[in-house]
This record gives structure tokens, sequence and C-alpha cells, in this order.
């Protein structure tokens, strides 16, 4: 098993290697100017890989910011400053929270309004006109027209285009020969189709169905309702232990994201693409385990988990460190099944505080299907972690942020959590290592 992943070692084996060389350079450079003239000579540092990809689309990002009267000042690629906080001002707009960093679901909502605005012509300035707001206008319709609310008045509808009737002898054709004058039918007779056989009986298929219920999107309509409530539930207020759960899951998601962004951003030498294509395909991996969410309980599940990284044999930082950049890797391009099998590592690990985004995930069926009784379990089990002193998922008021999801609990269940806390294997014992970070060598 352990044979498909790479030493994890080799995480840092760049940053090693390099300040190894120097060293060796610098050595070799004293013993020259001992014995021979020093030549003045100029060392051009080579220039970073910048991932054309990433650049392009943080192009079209900022154009369509601009567009819509966010400035994010030139549309040179580079997501600075500026751009952050024109991504904020446009977060803020529409009701998403405003961490100056776009998820999937708002970055794909941006351009495509952006696109979408560029070829619509008369009936774009109609909207606009129509909207009172200017471009900004035009992401309020849009949205409203996504979440089937009709917004365009009947003069900026098209009519469908009416098709000429047919010939009068195609139509006299068409009728059956007991109607038709046989003359006529004659005449202008189409050709007989040839006998075919009848497709042969197949075994029907259940298993397709609508797409996979998007977190992003989700999260979107948790964020409109916080707002227009006027904020997040309290503990003294919460009266929907539903929606309670909901933004919370959104919340700690925020910040999965933003933890992930910033242990990727200390991996050397490794596009965010590259990033993601090595989390995405560990998750395969992982899927036995996910499907047995459904079927088993939270301390069987973890402790096949824990098994299973005992055997790969990294150590735990670099496993932890690992499946956190990858979690935020699956939250922010909605992943949820990359989403899932990274928490279950977490939890594995014994950072029993994980299994909260595990029971979120039951609970919606992001990522597997929908069962939430699973999920009180395994919210259960979360919430007597944090009681027992877990770390967790959300540092900001985390001690009432805990009592919060007890008290949601405790609705859901209609009697108190357990206060049985699950003991934790020892961090040195476990063991697991995701894909490292490696290039290729072109």
């Amino acid at each position: 098993m352990t044979s498909a992943y790479v030493d994890g070692s080799a995480f840092v084996g760049g940053l090693v290697g390099g300040m190894l060389g120097s060293a060796i350079t610098n050595s070799q450079q004293q013993r020259q100017r001992r014995h021979v003239v020093i030549q003045e000579r100029k060392v051009y540092r080579k220039a970073p890989r910048v991932n054309t990809y990433q650049r392009e689309e943080n192009r079209q990002v900022q154009t369509a910011l601009n567009y819509f009267g966010f400035p994010a000042g030139v549309a040179d690629g580079v997501m600075g400053r500026n751009s952050r906080a024109a991504v904020g001002q446009y977060q803020a707009f529409m009701g998403y929270p405003a961490t100056g960093v776009l998820v999937a679901y708002e970055k794909s909502f941006l351009t495509s309004s952006y696109s979408r605005a560029m070829i619509g012509g008369p009936q774009t300035a109609q909207m606009m006109a129509a909207g009172g707001q200017g471009t900004r206008g035009l992401l309020l319709a849009y949205r409203q027209e996504q979440m089937g609310v009709p917004v365009a008045a009947p003069q900026f509808q098209q009519p469908a285009p009416v098709a000429p009737a047919p010939p009068t002898a195609t139509v006299q054709a068409a009728v059956p020969a007991s109607v038709a004058p046989p003359v006529e039918v004659a005449a202008v007779a189409a050709p007989v189709p040839e006998p075919r056989s009848e497709p042969a009986a197949k075994m029907p298929s259940f298993l397709t169905g609508p797409a996979a219920p998007s977190i992003a999107a989700h999260c979107n309509t948790v964020s409109l309702a916080t707002n227009s409530r006027g904020g997040y539930f309290k503990l003294a207020s919460m009266d929907d232990p539903a929606k309670a759960l909901d933004e919370q899951f959104c919340l700690a998601r925020i910040y999965a994201i933003e933890q992930g962004q910033s242990l990727a951003e200390t991996v050397q030498s490794f596009t965010a693409a590259e990033i993601a294509e090595q989390c995405v395909a560990f998750t395969p991996t992982m899927r036995p385990y996910a499907a047995s969410l459904v079927t088993q309980p939270p301390a069987e599940v973890t402790a096949a988990v824990q098994g299973f990284v005992v055997e790969t044999g990294a150590p735990p930082a670099q496993m932890s460190g690992n499946a956190r950049i990858c979690l935020g890797v699956g939250y922010s391009t909605d992943n949820a099944d990359l989403a899932v099998a990274s928490a279950m590592v977490l939890a594995g690990l014994g950072e029993a505080a994980y299994g909260e985004l595990i029971a979120h995930h039951l609970m919606g069926g992001f990522g597997t299907p929908r069962r939430p009784d699973r999920g009180v379990q395994w919210l259960e089990t979360s919430v007597a972690a944090l009681q027992g002193g877990a770390s967790p998922l959300v540092a900001v008021g985390s001690a009432d942020r805990a009592a919060l999801l007890r008290r949601a609990l405790m609705s859901l269940t209609g009697a108190p959590a357990t206060e049985t806390v699950r003991e934790a294997a020892a961090p040195g014992g476990l063991m697991f290592v995701l894909p490292t970070m490696e290039g290729s060598s072109n």
C-alpha cells in the first residue's frame, strides 16, 4: 500500500537540499579566493515558475470585478491587496462571507455573469436600467434567475420564432390512408422505412440521478439567510438547531479553506494546481472508508482509518499538514469527496474535532449518502471530544461554539449528548502519508 506514495521527506527535501548546496558552494568560493584573483561576475537569479493558467484565471476575475464596480486595479493576474479588497466588496454585496478569497462557486458565478453581460447586448442595458444599480444590479438579477425567480420584464423576452407551415401536400401525406385521397397520398408518400428489430431489453438503472449537492451553493444559501436574520445564531436565541448547525458547518469550512491555503503557501516550488492535483489523486484511496460511514458507527470507522494510517509509516505532523491542505482544497474547489477523505484522515489521527465535519457531510449528503442519524453520532463524538479539551476547528469563540453545538445536538436527539470522551490514540502511533508535493523534472 505504501508503494503508491513518495516518502514524506520530499516535502522538505528541496529546502534542505538547497541549503546544503548553498553551503558547499560558499565553501568552495572561499577556498578559491585564497589562490586566485576574484573576478566580478553577474549572477542572474532564475525567475520563479509562473502558472500561466492561474494568472489568466486571475485576470478574468479582476476584469469581472472591475466591470461590476469592485475596483481591483490593473488586470495583471496577480491577486494583490487591491484585488483581495475588491473580492471582499463583491462577497459582501452578494451576501457571501467577506473573506477576500473566492471559493469555486463565487468565482464561477462572477466570471460567468461577466461573460453573460458581455454578450447580452441591449438586454443587458435594459436589465441594468430596470435594476437601478448599474452593473452590480446584474449580479442580483442573474442570481434571482438561478433561484427560479423571474426578473426580466415582458419586453425583455424575445418571442420565439414561428416556423412556417409545411406545404399542404406534406400534411396530406402524413394523414392515414383511410382518410387521405388515394391519389394524393401516392403522389407525395414518403419512403417506407425499413423494418427494424426492437431494441433488446435492458436492465433498468436506478443509480443515475441528480447531480451531487454543492457545498458552495449550500453555504451561499445559508449565508443569505444569516445576513437577512442579522447574524449567526447565538446560544441564548437559537430556535432552529438544523439551521444553526448549517451556519457552523459553513463557518468551519471557511476556516478550513484559510488554514489549508496558509499551509500550502509554505510548500516550496509547487503551484496551487499541482497541489490540488495530487490531493484529488489521493481521494480514491479513502473511498472504501468513506463508504463505511453509512454502515458503521463512528468508533468502528475511526478504528479502521487508524489501522490504515499506521500502515503508511509517515510522521504524524506531516500527515496532519497534508490532510489540512487537502481539506482546504476540497472545500475551495467544492470537491466533497476530497473534503470527506481529508476529514477522515484527521479524525484517524486522533483529531476528533474533525468528526464535526463528517457529521455535517452525513446530515447534508455532501460526498456521502444522506444519513442524519449517523451524522448525529459523529457530532456527539466531536462534542464530547471538545468538552474533553480537544483542539477546536474554529478558534474564535470556541467555548461558545462548543456550547452551541451541544445545545443543537440536544435539540436534535431530545437528550443530552454523552459525556464519554473517546480515548485518542497516541500521536506517535499514527502514520499516514498523503501524496508528497513533488513536481516534475521538466
